[in-house]
């Protein structure tokens, strides 16, 4: 049964807690929050006895589910909490570890009344042909934080703001969005950079977001492309040459590069709704909308030589030795001389 985080927190809150509970994804604010909420259910004192957590890629899962069926010792509840189930995914461990799945098939249909069984997931994709990923999704009380909505990403920081006594411009708050890319655990900890650097006033600017937030390497890459697109190829050239003297190396700035016109063509191409578009592509709804408001300004054929001159930059890459910067030099020439609007 799908349930909201507002619902998992309020379980924890009023005492009605389900038998089991299953979290996905990746966000790792998202991931402590809930399971600091958790681990208030057990006392302190009690925790040595009632609480046990089982990291699957070390430990088989026969032991957590042997474990999940003991009976509480001096208390009403126990907790056990199992982290990395990789066989929900499609993904294989180097490990010697033997899972006997159908232990937990078992369990999800006849759970032990006086545990709580709670799995953490921190995957984006999650096998869904496989039975026991079927059954959790539909017996257990199932959270996913895969995919969160600008909507969601808003709230979670007006509620840390709002809790704070602070405030922030709208302004503000899209760049933030936009300067960690959509980042919910980078967000929440540039927050405190910023609620420390305006304490005196409790209030965020746009300025402050600009001066104080850390660019992230996609930052960076919407930054050099938002130049070349606009034909200012000088400042395209100085960005480049920046992004190498920090230490990025060539092809995974390439890389980055090439991915991100990729998404831009195909965007400029769909004609599906930003949510449409980024569950087609399995990407994050925020990156399909700031790609929507970048190829309303540019041609398909601008945004294509583009793409392809990255992609014959790449092979060159790849198979000489030639220095990455004249490469990329070499690049903005030939597309100088090809761009046409």
């Amino acid at each position: 049964m799908t349930v909201t985080l507002t619902d998992v927190l309020n379980d924890v809150q009023t005492g009605q807690l389900h038998p089991i509970y299953f979290v996905q994804g990746q966000d790792q604010y998202l991931l402590d929050l809930v399971r600091k909420n958790f681990l208030t259910v057990i006392q302190p004192e009690d925790r040595t006895l009632n609480l046990a957590q089982f990291d699957l890629t070390e430990v088989p899962l026969s032991m957590a589910i042997d474990d999940a069926k003991s009976v509480p010792f001096f208390g009403d509840q126990r907790m056990v909490i199992l982290d990395n189930p990789y066989f929900l995914t499609g993904e294989r461990q180097k490990n010697n570890l033997e899972h006997h799945v159908e232990d937990l098939v078992d369990y999800i249909k006849q759970p032990e009344p006086q545990t709580i069984l709670v799995i953490f997931a921190p995957y984006d994709k999650l096998d869904n042909r496989k039975k026991v990923t079927k059954l959790l999704k539909e017996q257990a009380r199932y959270l996913s934080f895969v995919n969160l909505s600008e909507k969601d990403i808003n709230q979670f920081v007006s509620d840390r703001l709002n809790a704070r006594g602070y405030t922030i411009d709208s302004e503000a708050k899209q760049e933030l969005i936009r300067l960690t890319n959509s980042s919910l655990t980078q967000m929440m900890s540039e927050l405190d950079k910023l609620m420390l650097y305006t304490v005196v006033e409790k209030r965020i600017g746009v300025a402050d977001v600009k001066e104080l937030v850390t660019h992230t390497l996609t930052e960076n890459i919407f930054d050099l492309i938002d130049s070349l697109l606009k034909g200012q190829l000088t400042r395209t050239v100085n960005l480049y040459h920046e992004l190498l003297a920090t230490g990025e190396e060539p092809l995974r700035l390439h890389g980055a590069l090439i991915g991100q016109f990729r998404l831009l063509l195909q965007v400029k191409s769909n004609v599906k709704s930003e949510k449409g578009i980024a569950s087609e592509l399995k990407v994050h709804p925020y990156r399909v909308k700031l790609a929507k408001r970048t190829v309303r300004k540019f041609s398909y054929v601008r945004l294509a030589r583009a793409y392809l001159g990255l992609v014959s930059m790449e092979e060159q890459l790849k198979s000489t030795t030639r220095d990455p910067e004249l490469l990329f030099e070499l690049f903005i020439l030939k597309y100088k001389n090809e761009m046409v609007e």
